[in-house]
């Protein structure tokens, strides 16, 4: 369990990474903190990065089909 841990920390620190820069770059656009935009930026971060870790390469093994 604890080795499973270490495979996907560093990928769910990537998947915060993305959503905040997803957050930041949403306000800057539009100027405004909206809860939708967030919770869609949030669903498209979560939903896409383990794709497309698998398609890199680099997902760990408990992603994988």
């Amino acid at each position: 369990m604890a080795s499973n841990w270490r495979d996907l920390l560093p990928h769910y620190v990537a998947m915060f990474l993305f959503y905040v820069v997803g957050i930041v770059l949403a306000y800057g656009l539009t100027g405004e903190s909206n809860f939708w935009i967030s919770i869609g930026i949030a669903a498209v971060v979560a939903l896409g990065y383990p794709p497309l870790a698998r398609r890199l390469g680099i997902a760990p093994g408990s992603w994988s089909r």
